[in-house]
């Protein structure tokens, strides 16, 4: 087997491996048997999972890329993330991999588009529902992530602990919040021309360290992690806690497509033109190579016109060059 042999079949093997497509996990009915739990435990309890550990066969993931039900993709963290230091960092594409313009360039395609992400950080076994986004301010993290990093596909959220986080690894559990949460990601949207609105929740534990007094030089991070307090520190947990909804209430409260966006379904936006002028041109095998155009457009092919003979044209100029050439260096 040859090295190029060889190079295409470990890169064939390796996409196999790469390419996990798995089921979505999202609030409410989204395909028929498809359903969320409100919360896996992810020790691999009451989730089917046989070999123990956390069960990810409820969500959509491929190379690391996290589908949800809605037009955001989630790049960071990955589902059952143990989490600390001293913020939460958050990472969506809102480009839909690219198939969709760049807010803010354009937030009013009639057909597809996302009006706004709202972010929680939940806990039903703690009854604890604090606000990580909620466009309530023009100051990250409350602002509209949409508008934030003008021209980047990617949106990013820093989501400074409140200090009834702060711990040291596991052992402040059950005297603090800290423990099992989920990242709660709430897309208001609109698909193919339909209205949606749909809840994911991305599973993480916060159980890595966490300090009280958080480090000066996160606040060169853009966007700036929050929200802080008026002496630069963590807020108490009560100014950004809201009532925990049951999840009965969520059920309820979700309109979710028929079927996974960029997966399941085709995305249709406005088109812009552009594109490719002409037919593909066909090859003539008996012609040595030349390639017989078949496009329709206007524009003659004069450049091409000029170079129909290709062969016998390439060495007319190569020989006008050189004779150009020594004519000049003689003063002809």
């Amino acid at each position: 087997m040859t090295q190029l042999s060889l190079l295409l079949h470990f890169i064939f093997i390796f996409n196999l491996v790469l390419w996990k497509e798995v089921r979505g996990q999202t609030v409410g009915d989204y395909i028929v048997g498809r359903r969320i739990r409100a919360r896996q435990d992810g020790n691999g309890n009451n989730n089917n999972n046989n070999n123990g550990g956390p069960d990810t066969s409820a969500f959509n993931i491929v190379n690391g890329r996290i589908f949800t039900p809605g037009l955001g993709i989630i790049l960071a963290p990955q589902p059952f993330t143990p989490m600390g230091g001293d913020f939460l960092h958050i990472a969506i594409d809102v480009s839909g991999d690219g198939k969709l313009p760049v807010p803010p360039k354009d937030l009013s395609d009639p057909i597809t588009q996302v009006y706004n992400f709202t972010l929680f950080l939940t806990s039903n076994s703690l009854n604890k529902n604090f606000t990580i986004s909620n466009i309530t301010t023009t100051t990250p993290p409350f602002s509209d992530i949409m508008n934030q990093e003008p021209g980047q596909t990617v949106k990013h959220i820093n989501f400074e602990w409140p200090n009834c986080l702060v711990g040291d690894g596991q052992e402040d559990i059950g005297t603090t919040a800290r423990g099992d949460y989920n990242i709660s990601i709430h897309q208001n949207f609109k698909l193919n021309g339909s209205d949606f609105y749909s809840i994911f929740n991305l599973p993480i534990s916060v159980t890595n360290s966490i300090n009280q007094f958080p480090g000066a030089s996160q606040l060169l991070t853009k966007p700036p992690p929050g929200p802080l307090n008026a002496n630069g520190g963590r807020v108490n947990c009560d100014d950004i806690s809201n009532p925990m909804l049951d999840f009965a209430t969520l059920v309820n409260s979700v309109n979710n497509p028929p079927g996974q966006p960029f997966q399941d379904i085709p995305i249709e936006t406005s088109q812009e033109g552009g594109g490719q002028v002409g037919n593909p041109g066909t090859a003539n095998p008996t012609g040595g190579g030349e390639s017989i155009g078949q496009g329709q457009g206007n524009a003659q092919g004069q450049l091409g016109a000029s170079l129909k003979n290709s062969s016998v044209s390439y060495w007319n100029c190569a020989i006008a060059v050189v004779f150009l050439m020594v004519g000049t260096s003689y003063g002809w």
